[in-house]
């Protein structure tokens, strides 16, 4: 078994909430689940390591990381500003087969109905639309910080009415760069960011 499988596996725990903020990663329970040696455990708690899924504390071991409310403003304001930069840049350049794939995404949220399958969609147009800038740099900053939203464990925040206001949103970015509106669209994102922070943290606050 391969220590990227490990790495992905935990990962999807992780943003499932299955595994949660804080919980401790213990290499000898690992091994048992995964059926491996210490080495390829430690390679892919590393590999986690640094992309911030988890914290390794010498004499201690891995605890997935915690996030504090000012972690997730900062978080969801950059990824905002970031994206919504982006397609700024990008709104009025894009083909006609970018913007269909861009509403064939929304529409496969508004059709379906598993909330798992949900995740993934909106995952894949916030994805989408960040690398339609052809922006390396801009990318991989989004990437980190995509990977910091998913330790949160955002899956678990999608309910029917937070699934509802957000297709709501992203038909309203979709019919933005339809129009080629570019200082439209990037208001949009950053309002749809700002909304969606301020989803999660009533959910937070509603589960302390």
């Amino acid at each position: 078994m391969e220590s990227s499988y490990i790495e992905n596996t935990l990962k999807r725990k992780i943003g499932s909430g299955a595994i949660k903020q804080g919980e401790r990663l213990v290499e000898n329970q690992l091994c048992k689940q995964f059926g491996v040696g210490r080495g390829k455990i430690r390679e892919a708690l590393k590999r986690l390591e640094h992309e911030g899924f988890v914290k390794i504390t010498p004499y201690v071991g891995a605890m997935v990381t915690e996030f504090s409310q000012k972690d997730i403003e900062q978080i969801y304001d950059l990824m905002g500003v970031l994206e919504g930069l982006s397609m700024l840049v990008t709104t009025v350049m894009l083909h006609d087969n970018d913007v269909q794939k861009i509403e064939s995404i929304v529409e496969q949220m508004e059709s379906t109905g598993d909330q798992s399958e949900f995740f993934q969609l909106n995952k894949q147009f916030h994805s989408l639309l960040s690398s339609l800038g052809d922006n390396p740099t801009l990318n991989s900053f989004m990437e980190v910080l995509r990977g910091r939203a998913l330790v949160m464990g955002l899956q678990s925040l999608y309910n029917p009415e937070q699934i509802k206001a957000s297709i709501l949103e992203h038909r309203k970015i979709l019919k933005a760069i339809k129009e080629a509106k570019p200082q439209r669209v990037e208001k949009l994102i950053r309002d749809h960011y700002l909304k969606a922070k301020n989803r999660y943290i009533r959910y937070l606050n509603k589960t302390l």
